[in-house]
């Protein structure tokens, strides 16, 4: 099976999560909400499931708070289907009216920005690893505390250590690492997912005022 970039060197991937193929978007309605008819669907867990799991782990992370995100491979926003075109889609609120509950939006990308994308989500997951690990020393200790006093074992320092100090050294451990590459998550997603209409043409409207004399 070829790669998803190999004829079309950059496009728009659209996400979707329908319970039935049937629930899709047909070219008409697409080329009316959307104006383009010139695009493949494609399951997500097919052979470019890859591509799609990299931009369900950015949403998920991107809509969890840090504190209760689960990271990985399968920890991702679920989707069931993708269309791929050449064309960058942009969004309006015809479209988001009547497929918002079931549209995941769309990224105008090419492969080097999933090759930029997987370094910035394997640095979330780390310092998030790292925080992770630290917030769990105060439970550990206590569950020393109970174990040494269950099993009869005397260890004066384990017995005395207190908790309380070591919570207070470690607050906040990791905070501003997260807040970084969360950061660096955020950009990536506001520079490649897409824009709407409206904005883009205001955005021309104020470029074509600026150049008038």
């Amino acid at each position: 099976m070829y790669d998803l970039f190999e004829k079309i060197k950059k496009g728009s991937i659209l996400l979707w999560n329908v319970s039935d193929d049937n629930e899709l978007p047909k070219r008409k309605e697409m080329n009316r909400l959307l104006g383009t008819d010139d695009f493949t669907y494609y399951k997500t867990h097919g052979h470019h499931s890859d591509y799609i799991r990299k931009l369900g782990r950015l949403k998920n992370y991107l809509t969890t708070d840090p504190s209760e995100v689960k990271t990985g491979y399968w920890a991702q926003a679920q989707t069931s289907h993708f269309l791929f075109t050449k064309h960058e889609i942009e969004s309006n609120s015809f479209f988001l009216l009547k497929h918002s509950t079931k549209c995941l939006g769309s990224y105008f990308v090419d492969s080097s920005d999933f090759v930029d994308l997987e370094v910035l989500l394997r640095r979330y997951e780390q310092v998030i690893e790292m925080a992770d690990q630290i917030k769990k020393w105060p439970k550990k200790i206590q569950d020393h505390k109970e174990e040494i006093s269950r099993d009869g074992i005397k260890d004066s320092v384990i017995e005395n250590f207190q908790i309380s100090s070591l919570t207070q050294m470690t607050d906040g451990y990791g905070r501003q690492a997260i807040n970084d590459a969360m950061s660096k998550l955020i950009a990536w997603h506001d520079k490649h997912f897409w824009k709407t209409k409206k904005s883009k043409m205001s955005s021309d409207d104020a470029d074509d005022d600026a150049c008038t004399p």
